[in-house]
């Protein structure tokens, strides 16, 4: 699913747009063996969207062909916060589990090569599903 929304305070902090400014929310569920494993959230200032002809399909694939496509933007680097989570409510029904499961949050923000933020994607997985690697190198 996908709309115009006023960016709320959260989302205006991250992509640094003023607060009620126009975002382009997709809002994806992508399974595992048949089963709900991740819940996307992600957020594009309306601003930054350059061409405006986008269907639901454009908006099925990788973001970031929209925003090659659509923004004539790429994604140079992003920062994410990784941190543990449980179900509320709502998260309990979108992965049809008990309330309180826990589950891995990842709050991302996508910045392109001038450091502009440009996609913000708090994400939301359950564990067991798709495995996550941490590779730390010393210099």
């Amino acid at each position: 699913e996908y709309a115009m929304v006023p960016a709320d305070s959260a989302v205006s902090a991250h992509l640094a747009i003023p607060e009620g400014d126009l975002v382009l929310r997709v809002v994806r569920l992508i399974g595992a063996d048949g089963k709900p494993a991740i819940y996307c959230e992600d957020y594009i200032p309306a601003a930054l969207i350059k061409k405006k002809d986008y269907t639901e399909q454009d908006l099925q694939k990788p973001i970031f062909s929209f925003l090659k496509k659509f923004c004539a933007l790429e994604a140079h680097m992003d920062l994410t916060e990784v941190r543990p989570a449980v179900s509320d409510a709502a998260l309990s029904e979108i992965f049809q589990v008990p309330l309180g499961t826990p589950l891995l949050y990842l709050d991302e923000l996508n910045y392109d090569k001038e450091g502009m933020p440009m996609l913000y994607s708090p994400q939301y997985y359950i564990g067991g599903v798709i495995p996550h690697t941490l590779l730390r190198m010393k210099f």
